[in-house]
């Protein structure tokens, strides 16, 4: 099980993103890499980059997001956008992510701003369907360059529901 925190100095932050370009081939996302790392650059930015590290130290996976989303110019700051969540292939099982759902939950809990949603895209596929259906609206899909993706949201209440679970 990994132990997740967020990225404060710039060294974890370096470390995210290399850990990122090390599984690029892995992330099963279809942007292109510049759009990616752009993405990435906002998340730091805006504090919101969370890295998950193993026994070893080693970092394990990332989570990166924002607050707002890119539908509105990201003025609506209630809504939070997961840009990235990637778990090292070893580690997907079970609950793998739970902690770092919870902590992104307690995190948002701490803004001045309270939030209603969480949203991200997802490659608009049956399995993405299915893994995401029990806690996730599929909400609509769209057909940008990079090819069909699923826009899901879920509420927050929700979401504190699975900190305490």
């Amino acid at each position: 099980m990994s132990t997740w925190t967020i990225a404060v100095t710039e060294a974890e932050r370096e470390e995210a993103a290399l850990f990122i370009c090390k599984h690029s081939a892995e992330l099963g996302l279809r942007y292109n890499w510049c759009t990616i790392m752009n993405s990435l650059v906002y998340c730091i930015e805006d504090n919101g980059l969370l890295i998950g590290r193993g026994q070893d130290g080693g970092i394990t996976g990332v989570l990166a997001h924002t607050v707002g989303t890119l539908e509105d110019g990201y003025k609506d700051r209630s809504r939070i956008e997961v840009h990235l969540l990637f778990v090292e292939g070893g580690r997907r099982k079970g609950a793998a992510i739970l902690p770092a759902v919870r902590l992104l939950t307690r995190k948002l809990l701490e803004q001045p701003t309270e939030v209603s949603e969480i949203v991200f895209f997802a490659p608009a596929t049956e399995d993405n369907r299915w893994r995401f259906g029990g806690s996730a609206e599929l909400t609509k899909t769209t057909e940008p360059p990079c090819g069909r993706l699923d826009f899901y949201t879920v509420a927050f209440d929700r979401m504190l529901k699975l900190d305490y679970a």
